[in-house]
């Protein structure tokens, strides 16, 4: 008897240290919620010292903490790291912003540099893209961590016999120079030179491609925004471009080979923006294009072709006069917010920049209600952290914040504000948070 009372003690005894090491087994294996990436980095507040193309640019480190901090203020008086660069710099920070890139746009340098702290940057690598450019004035655009893009469009006015006292203008030639950079070594591992693919019609007029910029890969090809220039002969200058539709170069990549074109005339305008991204390719892997200049309005590019069936028409939905010809940025599913510009107030060097939140989807435009006047001609950047939007704003040579949209909020007030923002000079600007 006392036999069997002991083994059923021992039993119970091993059964009960069994359920115990399998519940604890369980709860080890129940998943763990990672924090997001975006919001363990360092990012880089960036300010033009001057709102004229030669501006000074200068960058400080900051975290997320900081910038979610209403009591902190970031200012650049007396502080940041200057960028070096003949003209405005072209920036851009690698994913876990340990880095920063630099275009230096007149200087035909490019640069990386790493983040220590704060305002320290060290150079870590810098190479002379002039050469293989043939230019110091070419653009760029990260395409990843592993490789960002140059390119460049150089235009040649052809005549049936150069040599003669009065030649005849035939039409202007446009050659494109594209040059695949690692980011890693500085190096540039592809290159090549074209003729922008051109048709009879337009070159009859003096149409020429004129420029090339912020490009977005899909399904193993390069969709580049365009502008279009064109010749008069008469004046041998250029006269007033009046577009009758949109156009994107289309190149293989990384090969970058193949050069062609698509088209569509649901828009007039271009594509090509300034200096912020204006393609984007969202989850289902369709590409939606921002027209930059003319009526701001929205194209879809799917399966390497124009979508006959897309078209957003956000003027209409302002309901005043509207360009945004800069770019714009895509947060996910469907949702994006564009500077534009109110033309009814003012060109571009005016202070009548909104921010407008878009949904691709749906097609609705919902103008934040932001109270500052804000100049954007040469914002560059605004960050996706933890699925919300921030972007730094401040009048031109005025103070603002770090705005943080909430995307899933279709009111004109969702956002909510951070860190306060001072630039310090009269004419100063924050042009990106990357």
């Amino acid at each position: 008897m006392n036999q069997k009372i002991q083994f059923l003690f021992k039993f119970a005894f091993i059964s009960l240290i069994a359920l115990t090491v399998f519940s604890c087994s369980e709860d080890d294996s129940s998943p763990i919620e990672k924090p997001d990436p975006s919001s363990q980095r360092s990012y880089h507040l960036v300010i033009g010292s001057s709102s004229t193309g030669n501006s000074a640019t200068y960058t400080q480190g900051a975290t997320v903490e900081e910038l979610n901090d209403p009591e902190k203020t970031f200012s650049f008086t007396g502080y940041g790291f200057e960028v070096p660069s003949t003209r405005t710099a072209r920036l851009y920070s690698s994913t876990d912003g340990n880095t920063l890139y630099n275009l230096n746009y007149g200087g035909g340098d490019i640069a990386k540099y790493n983040h220590v702290s704060g305002q320290n940057y060290n150079l870590d690598l810098t190479t002379d893209i002039q050469t293989v450019m043939g230019t110091a004035y070419p653009r760029w655009t990260k395409i990843d961590d592993d490789y960002a893009i140059l390119h460049y469009v150089a235009s040649e006015n052809l005549y049936d016999d150069p040599d003669a006292v009065s030649p005849v203008y035939q039409r202007t030639k446009a050659t494109v120079t594209l040059a695949l950079v690692n980011l890693s070594t500085m190096s540039v591992v592809e290159n090549t030179s074209f003729e922008f693919p051109w048709n009879e019609t337009e070159a009859s007029l003096g149409i020429y491609a004129s420029r090339i910029d912020a490009p977005v890969i899909t399904n193993g090809k390069l969709y580049y925004g365009v502008a279009k220039s064109v010749y008069d002969p008469l004046t041998d200058d250029r006269g007033t471009m009046v577009y009758e539709d949109v156009e994107t170069l289309v190149v293989n990549y990384p090969s970058l080979e193949n050069p062609t074109t698509i088209r569509s005339s649901l828009a007039a305008g271009s594509t090509n923006g300034y200096r912020t991204p204006v393609a984007h390719k969202d989850e289902n892997g369709d590409t939606y294009q921002l027209v930059t200049s003319g009526d701001v309005s929205i194209l879809k590019i799917s399966n390497g072709a124009y979508d006959t069936s897309y078209t957003f028409n956000i003027k209409s939905i302002l309901g005043h006069n509207a360009e945004a010809n800069t770019g714009w940025f895509y947060v996910g599913n469907g949702i994006g917010y564009i500077p534009v510009l109110n033309t009814d107030l003012g060109g571009s060097s005016s202070s009548n920049w909104d921010i407008v939140r878009v949904d691709i989807y749906n097609k609705t435009a919902v103008k934040m209600n932001i109270p500052l006047d804000l100049w954007l001609r040469q914002y560059q950047w605004a960050s996706v952290i933890n699925g919300k939007l921030y972007m730094a704003l401040a009048s031109l040579g005025g103070e603002g914040k770090v705005y943080i949209f909430d995307p899933t909020s279709s009111d004109a007030n969702g956002y909510i504000t951070g860190a306060t923002l001072q630039t310090g000079t009269t004419d100063a600007s924050y042009i990106g948070l990357f």
